[in-house]
């Protein structure tokens, strides 16, 4: 069963010289030139920016296929956040179902048989992993239009930003993580590229669903679902993929 409260943290990262207003105003130029459809503000209940901060991206056919947040680095540099939408609720799936039939790759032999059997359930899931993937895919275009037209520069590669240990381990109760975090973030690191199973993978353990629930969701074993996310932890560590089953 599809949740409506499913929430995406994952994101694509770049970054921008300029002060926030600055930011934010080449922003909305940017996307009125090029006729991406958005709107600002989070009306969520996880909004924890300035609603002028937030920019809502939609799609004509989609509708929002993700959003973009500001996030002040410093004076000189702003942080912009690609969120990569939520996967879509039973509802959702039910008011696009005719396009996403209409968009399926011919002939679509899966969900003709999930017809034919009656599997509706069945066939509503598959439909929600499409409609998942065609607001990626316009998010990624849109992605794409913002950073040749604003010259941005990536931060993050493609998901997660792999980052360098340049302190000891131990840091004194006076460490301030955000300066050293913060400190020279225009030159991209290592980056650790996700594919889009693992990008899921991580999307769905970071939104507190169980390893149980994202097997049954993704037609995989408990097993692999825990092998796989105990490699993502060796790479990406604890704070990104937490220990719990």
């Amino acid at each position: 069963m599809m949740s409506d409260e499913t929430i995406t943290l994952s994101s694509i990262q770049y970054v921008m010289g300029g002060d926030l207003e600055s930011v934010r105003s080449s922003l909305i130029r940017s996307l009125m030139m090029n006729s991406i459809p958005y709107s600002q503000g989070d009306h969520g209940e996880f909004a924890r920016l300035d609603p002028a901060d937030v920019f809502q991206l939609y799609s004509p056919r989609w509708l929002v296929v993700g959003r973009i947040e500001l996030e002040r680095v410093d004076l000189s540099q702003v942080l912009l956040h690609f969120c990569l939408p939520t996967f879509p609720s039973e509802a959702e799936v039910e008011i696009h179902e005719e396009a996403i039939r209409d968009a399926l790759p011919p002939p679509a032999a899966v969900i003709r048989i999930m017809d034919a059997e009656g599997n509706r359930p069945r066939a509503m899931a598959y439909l929600a992993r499409y409609l998942h993937q065609f607001r990626i895919q316009c998010l990624q275009e849109i992605q794409s239009v913002l950073q040749n037209s604003m010259g941005l520069i990536p931060v993050y590669g493609l998901i997660i930003e792999r980052q360098r240990i340049l302190e000891p381990v131990t840091s004194s109760p006076g460490y301030n993580k955000q300066e050293n975090e913060t400190e020279g973030r225009d030159i991209p690191r290592d980056n650790l590229v996700l594919r889009d199973d693992q990008q899921e993978l991580l999307r769905l353990w970071q939104s507190g669903q169980t390893a149980k629930r994202i097997a049954l969701r993704t037609s995989k074993t408990e097993k692999t679902i825990l092998n796989q996310l105990t490699l993502l932890r060796k790479s990406l560590g604890v704070e990104l993929v937490p220990r719990r089953r």
